[in-house]
């Protein structure tokens, strides 16, 4: 059988195509073992996300501290200090002064980023070009090429989504010590909110396996400050 030139790279972008597929999942993490017992059930945890824009920021903020109240610890914003830096860029000083106002146990710096790489939908229509690489129309008209192999698309009739992924660490806001770090990543999708609030979600499941959510006494919520003891 014959190959077509520009087969490779028709197969790479077809794995490409497909990447949608995939679930949003942990991608590396690490975990201090002196951390233990339930370490953030009951307690105030500040959140701190770093995103391209300050919506995004805004909804990690959001989504990692629902996901901490499911767990039994309380999420406070890092927006919802009027002195906090814009975009969550924040030195010792000032995260210390808002750990402290707030008596949390727990810092959680995490940054959103999305991919690179673009899922187009619906797929494409394959055409051959001539040597080299041009793009025209951007991805949401006209086509591209690249290494003699061309991509062409109906115009409008194609969009383009990303991947995404969220790595965040997790300290002892007393110490400074490091107690839990990784990352997940999300498949494209157009519900970037969607993305977020599954990034969110499989990064606080992890600490509960880690076991620094559990089950032991206090609850979170109420006035602000230390709402439980951990054991």
């Amino acid at each position: 059988m014959r190959l077509v030139p520009g087969a490779s790279a028709l197969a790479g972008v077809a794995l490409l195509l497909l990447g949608g597929c995939a679930t949003t999942q942990i991608s590396s993490e690490w975990r201090n073992p002196a951390f233990s017992g339930g370490f953030l059930h009951g307690h105030y945890v500040l959140v701190v996300c770093q995103a391209r824009d300050e919506s995004l920021r805004r909804i990690c903020e959001d989504r990692l501290s629902r996901q901490l109240g499911n767990g039994g610890a309380a999420g406070i914003q890092s927006y919802s200090f009027p002195d906090f830096p814009p975009g969550g860029i924040a030195g010792p000083a000032e995260t210390e002064a808002a750990v402290r106002s707030v008596g949390a146990v727990a810092v959680v710096s995490a940054q959103l980023v999305p991919s690179d790489f673009a899922v187009i939908s619906p797929g494409p229509q394959v055409g051959f070009g001539v040597g080299g690489g041009s793009a025209s129309g951007g991805y949401h008209g006209g086509g591209f090429s690249f290494g003699g192999f061309g991509l062409s698309f109906p115009v409008g009739g194609a969009t383009a989504t990303q991947p995404m992924s969220l790595s965040a660490s997790l300290s002892d806001a007393a110490s400074g010590v490091l107690v839990w770090s990784g990352s997940a990543t999300a498949p494209a999708a157009s519900d970037v909110a969607g993305q977020v609030s599954a990034l969110a979600r499989v990064i606080v499941d992890a600490w509960q396996r880690a076991g620094l959510l559990g089950t032991c006494g206090g609850s979170a919520g109420g006035s602000r400050g230390n709402t439980g003891d951990c054991r």
